[in-house]
């Protein structure tokens, strides 16, 4: 088992395996991939009830429900990586949007968001992640600076309407 270090009265706990554990570094890796769970979870959330809402989805034959489901497993994927960066806001701050965002898509949502031409160099993840909630509505009520899974869904899907709906206009002949 496993004793918490530093408290008078420290949690216990036992991990239960089917795994073999024979040496501390069997041990080790059963205790990482056990620590990697919560991301598993926080997928399900983005992919399933909070983000795209997959479980909600009333298709009219199982063929498009089944090509629903991944394109939205891709979506889901694309604003786990967005969420999971964008709560480590010293991390987010130093890398670009445009590892999220394509070009066109954060200088549109900047253009949206900050009312001015957008900058020579792409912001920081931690502004997309943050602007993409603000976009559905968001605001830091809590002080937490965290941005749920439905907010960011939201901010994203009308973040591709806006984009669509630019490239639609550039192109028709007007």
């Amino acid at each position: 088992g496993c004793q918490e270090v530093g408290h008078e009265k420290g949690l216990n706990w036992h991990i239960l395996t089917s795994e073999p554990v024979r040496t501390k570094e069997d041990a080790a890796r059963i205790l990482d991939h056990y620590e990697k769970r919560w991301l598993i979870e926080e997928f399900h959330k983005a992919w399933k009830s909070g983000g795209t809402q997959v479980e909600g989805l009333r298709m009219q034959s199982k063929e498009n429900l089944e090509r629903m489901v991944v394109i939205l497993a891709f979506i889901a994927v694309r604003l786990h990586q967005l969420r999971y960066l964008g709560l480590n806001k010293e991390e987010a701050e130093r890398q670009s949007c445009e590892t999220i965002l394509s070009p066109l898509a954060w200088k549109l949502l900047w253009s949206k968001q900050e009312k001015s031409k957008p900058p020579k160099h792409a912001p920081s993840l931690y502004w997309a992640y943050i602007n993409l909630g603000k976009l559905a509505g968001w605001h830091d009520s809590k002080r937490n600076g965290r941005v749920g899974w439905e907010r960011l869904w939201e901010g994203w899907f009308m973040l591709q309407t806006i984009l669509e709906g630019y490239l639609l206009a550039q192109s028709l002949d007007l």
